[in-house]
């Protein structure tokens, strides 16, 4: 809290000292000098931000709990108290809202729990919930998700629906008991003695979803049941708000252990997940916006913290992004660390992790999209970061990379043209043990990857050489960059022999431009933008807005009747007039409603940096 206010008090003395400069340069020291840490300049200036509007929910002092009359659960591990702990949930949340205290002991839980609004689920040190695999006790389906696709699946083992003020707290252990019952829903590996099980291959249901979601197959239609073999996640969190998990231990998860979509402020910190079954991604974040996560362990059976926004022709016409989220000293103990996508059709931006590391991993980075997805991604931030050796199994032959940014994800059954996007992207003091692939780099033919920034990246030994495919080389930096202690080379667009890269010595400035905002033309037609900038070698900068052309850098929605591409329309760009275009605060007058993309661009004459800030004005 003390963090925060401070965050928050440098940030309006920083504004106050902008919004009074007329010569920008002049604004630029004024700025800097007034800054109260350091260490958040730049676009790192945006954490603060972030911060400061996440919030954990509290709750009144008043306390249910399920072995007290009238709920009278039994702590024997074999009789079933889901409907005491249920009716505990629903009778606080009727009261105006407090804690449901599970004491120490084992509950048998036989179907999901729904949380409702104003609720803290605690559970007592000692204390262990054990959900049933009975199959038809969670049932009748609910609206759920299945990897990007709103779908009527089993109920989630924990369920919240449209609800706000919600928390998982304590220091007791949610048990999905799911290794040898909705795990088996999967084909194992074919050899059950590997020590983790990779993602198994897609079934005939799963292929089914993603038809349903390209075809526009109406939502009440798309309703499974056990013929299906669609696992479900332990934890959703479904179009909700003011949400914290705290201290719990998660272990033995169906399928994505906790997965958030079409909410926001969520804080997750000091707990412990350990689920090494398929597919169980620790934090799956979709189409969801101020998420902090910090000071937690994460032993999961694949992506760590994985960061989506809907699949395909569904997510490209929904258009809601992850955005704003920041993750800081968490340990990821195995299996892959960060992940973006595959599923983010919906777009996925201002991204900061920093002071974190890996062990025992099977990846590192894994940046991942296909042209059924169209997906973009901009303004990732990651610093301050040590991963170990990736781990010497057997499965692990197949796709080991420290870092990795592909735009052929998943390449069976992709059947459309949607070009996913990948830039303003920076990796700063990073580094990586040994792998199969230190370093590998994919765009495409029509949308290369552009506006990297590799800076004091050292990378172990890989078995294979890097290699970098549809990279625009003109607007990627790297400097102090090596790989076995040599510099960087890499195999160029299928070339037969590697080409060293080169190193720089200068940088682009880094940017933050402000915050997205709301502005309603009822109301007034004017917003004032104000950020921070951060040059690393310290030269001289001019700066320079402007609002993105709307038929420029076009974000694909799907396709006509005729199948051709139809492109997210955005605003008119003409009609947007800045007071200070020259300058690192200004004001910006709209005439029209739309969505805008405001960006603010610093060069320091060698290279540019830029932010773009998504505005959206109504009527």
């Amino acid at each position: 809290m003390v963090l925060k206010l401070q965050y928050i008090l440098a940030f309006i003395v920083f504004s106050l000292m902008v919004a009074g400069c007329t010569d920008s340069s002049t604004g630029l020291k004024q700025a800097t000098a007034g800054y109260a840490d350091p260490n958040y300049r730049g676009s790192w200036a945006q954490v603060p931000i972030i911060l400061s509007r996440i919030k954990a929910p509290s709750f009144p002092n008043r306390t249910l709990i399920i072995t007290d009359a009238p709920y009278n659960a039994i702590a024997d591990g074999s009789t079933d108290t889901r409907q005491a702990i249920q009716n505990a949930i629903i009778d606080v949340s009727r009261f105006g809202g407090g804690t449901v205290s599970i004491p120490r002991g084992e509950y048998y839980v036989d179907g999901p729990l729904n949380l409702e609004n104003n609720v803290n689920l605690h559970l007592q040190e000692g204390s262990e919930l054990l959900f049933s695999s009975n199959y038809e006790s969670y049932l009748p389906q609910v609206l759920s998700r299945y990897e990007g696709t709103d779908v009527y699946n089993f109920s989630p083992l924990i369920y919240a629906y449209q609800k706000k003020n919600i928390a998982i707290t304590g220091k007791g252990t949610l048990n999905g008991q799911a290794e040898n019952s909705w795990s088996t829903w999967v084909d194992k590996a074919s050899q059950e003695d590997l020590k983790r099980v990779p993602g198994s291959v897609k079934g005939a249901w799963e292929r089914v979803v993603r038809d349903m979601n390209n075809d526009n197959v109406p939502l009440f239609k798309r309703r499974f049941d056990r013929a299906g073999n669609l696992r479900t996640a332990f934890i959703l969190f479904y179009d909700s708000e003011n949400i914290l998990l705290e201290g719990v231990n998660i272990i033995d998860s169906p399928f994505w252990v906790n997965h958030f979509y079409m909410s926001k402020n969520i804080t997750v910190r000091n707990m412990i997940m350990n689920s090494l079954n398929k597919n169980n991604d620790g934090i799956d974040i979709e189409s969801s916006q101020d998420v902090y996560i910090h000071n937690v362990d994460f032993a999961t059976g694949d992506d760590c913290i994985s960061i989506k926004s809907g699949r395909d022709l569904e997510g490209l016409q929904k258009m809601i992004p992850s955005k704003n989220i920041v993750v800081q000293n968490v340990r990821f103990l195995a299996d892959d660390t960060i992940a973006l996508g595959s599923e983010a059709s919906g777009g996925v931006r201002n991204i900061f992790i920093e002071n974190s590391e890996g062990t025992n991993l099977r990846k590192g980075f894994y940046f991942k999209a296909n042209k059924n997805r169209g997906s973009h991604f901009e303004h990732i931030r990651m610093r301050n970061l040590t991963y170990g050796d990736l781990a010497d199994l057997p499965e692990n032959r197949r796709k080991l990379s420290m870092i990795e940014v592909t735009t052929n994800y998943d390449s069976t059954g992709v059947k459309y043209n949607r070009d996913p996007e990948f830039k303003d992207i920076r990796l700063e003091n990073f580094i990586g043990g040994t792998s199969i692939n230190p370093m590998f780099l994919e765009g495409t033919d029509k949308i290369p990857l552009k506006d990297f920034v590799f800076d004091n990246v050292h990378l172990s030994a890989g078995e294979n050489p890097n290699a970098f495919k549809f990279v625009d080389l003109d607007t990627m930096y790297f400097r102090n960059v090596t790989v076995d202690n040599s510099p960087l080379e890499a195999f160029v667009d299928g070339g037969k022999s590697s080409t060293l890269i080169p190193q720089l010595t200068n940088t682009p400035p880094d940017v933050y431009a402000g915050e997205e905002k709301i502005l309603s033309l009822s109301h007034g037609n004017s917003i004032s933008f104000s950020g921070d900038v951060l040059d690393a070698e310290n030269d001289p900068m001019t700066f320079q807005w402007e609002a993105v052309p709307a038929d420029a850098e076009a974000l694909s929605m799907g396709e006509d009747a005729d199948g051709k591409n139809v492109n997210y329309p955005f605003g008119d760009d003409s009609t947007v007039r800045f007071s200070n275009p020259t300058g690192l605060a200004t004001e910006v007058t709209f005439e029209t409603p739309g969505t805008f993309r405001l960006r603010l661009k610093v060069s320091d004459g060698k290279a540019t940096g830029y932010h773009t800030v998504f505005t959206e004005v109504r009527h």
